[in-house]
């Protein structure tokens, strides 16, 4: 059972993850099983992922975490020592901290990559070496339940070989601590000394987010919703695809105070199980009173469209629904957000043609960079700062952290602030006339 053998000699053994969407009363919950190919067995290896050891354990980790962070390293080396190594293993018990640091060193120095040679940063190579000693760590200590015996017989690496720490963890209310152990990383790789500089995601103006919504409802209204809540509510996409009527609390006519986004779960879509989107972080996201009556008047707007093709009510309460009568994905979301940005920088350079000083404007800010719906999410970042929130507020409008840790702010608000607001807002009109 712990040796892994290939069917056809000339082939290569290739791991890969599966990630499999179960409801269970309602809610979505995922299980993700490591598989060799040419087997249909899930792999012993995806006990690693519930298993606990040292404090350390994936099994409540978020989706993205666990894939992102843990598992896309891990199958990466799994395929590099059984297949692309200087000597390549058959079976996991002869693994050596030679080829680990191989591995390591390797992907380091971007020679694993087909299409970026450069260097990898050093960050990133901390995270895999992370995963890669915690994972290799469990290969050494992993026992049967039945005879308490090695699940596998490592020759070359012992438990001996992990040397740890003591480090003191805070609450995040300051006034508890607790001593906990950590793993050292197995082996040290030469890494770059270059810093990672990350490019900011790029954040629109008032003018654009206002002629994005135009293109929107001529060209794609199933969006305009959408890119509403990104942009008056600061919502991510994994959000906005698992946008159901039900989460949607205390949101009325004329009322700027109370309104909730309840994320607080995972909600089923689709009969076929498929994962429309991940909620980031649990959590109840307070809509801000200065922009509650304009996502009101978009919600109205949204359901009527819906109504007028057939789409209203849905079996599983899902707003946003792709071409094919089922609940839209992030990628389909994506998909269609990126042909409006490309309807939008058309736009912008006809208007530019005609001496449009907002068009200028936004082409100058827009400037051969992306504009993707995580850039509405800085964009009402910015718009909460321009009315003048402070870091505490802006965290909270954002969801930056569990509502239980924060007081409300949604009450303090003055009504100097929610005319601010929505002096910056966009919405049509009834009688079809398009003012800001």
């Amino acid at each position: 059972m712990n040796k892994i053998k290939s069917i056809n000699a000339n082939d290569r053994i290739e791991f890969f993850y599966v990630i499999i969407n179960t409801p269970i009363k309602d809610e979505m919950k995922y299980h993700i099983c490591i598989y060799e190919r040419n087997n249909d067995k899930v792999h012993p290896f995806t006990e690693y992922l519930k298993d606990k050891k040292k404090g350390f354990t994936l099994k409540n980790k978020s989706i993205n975490t666990i894939t992102n962070f843990h598992l896309t390293f891990i199958i990466r080396f799994l395929n590099f020592i059984f297949n692309d190594s200087r000597k390549p293993i058959s079976r996991i018990e002869d693994l050596t901290l030679d080829t680990t640091l191989e591995f390591l060193e390797k992907l380091s120095q971007g020679e694993l990559s087909k299409n970026n040679s450069d260097w990898k940063s050093k960050e990133m190579v901390n995270r895999a070496n992370y995963a890669i000693s915690h994972f290799i760590y469990w290969l050494c200590y992993k026992r049967e339940k039945e005879s308490n015996r090695k699940r596998f017989k490592m020759k070359y690496i012992k438990e001996q070989d992990f040397t740890s720490r003591k480090v003191i963890k805070h609450s995040s209310n300051g006034y508890c601590s607790t001593e906990e152990e950590r793993l050292n990383y197995i082996v040290n790789p030469i890494t770059s000394t270059r810093k990672n500089t990350r490019e900011k995601n790029i954040s629109p103006g008032d003018y654009a987010v206002k002629r994005l919504l135009e293109l929107s409802l001529e060209n794609d209204p199933m969006l305009t919703f959408g890119i509403v809540l990104g942009a008056y509510c600061g919502l991510r996409v994994g959000y906005i695809s698992q946008m159901v009527e039900m989460r949607i609390k205390g949101l009325h006519k004329n009322k700027e105070f109370g309104a909730t986004l309840d994320f607080s779960f995972d909600s089923i879509l689709r009969s076929d199980i498929k994962t429309t989107g991940n909620i980031k972080s649990k959590i109840i996201i307070t809509i801000h009173p200065g922009f509650a009556r304009a996502i009101y008047t978009y919600y109205e707007m949204h359901i009527d469209y819906l109504k007028s093709k057939g789409l209203y009510p849905n079996k599983y309460g899902a707003l946003f629904i792709n071409n094919r009568g089922f609940a839209m994905s992030y990628r389909d979301y994506l998909h269609r957000f990126d042909k409006l940005t490309k309807l939008l920088d058309v736009a912008l350079k006809e208007e530019i043609l005609h001496g449009n000083i907002e068009a200028i404007k936004e082409e100058e800010m827009l400037a051969n960079k992306k504009l993707t719906p995580h850039s509405l999410r800085h964009y009402f970042k910015g718009m909460l700062k321009e009315v003048g929130m402070n870091k505490r507020e802006i965290q909270f409008f954002m969801a930056h952290e569990s509502i239980e840790s924060q007081e409300c702010y949604a009450d303090k608000i003055s009504k100097e602030i929610i005319r601010k607001c929505q002096d910056k807002l966009y919405i049509p009109v009834k009688d079809g006339e398009l003012c800001k």
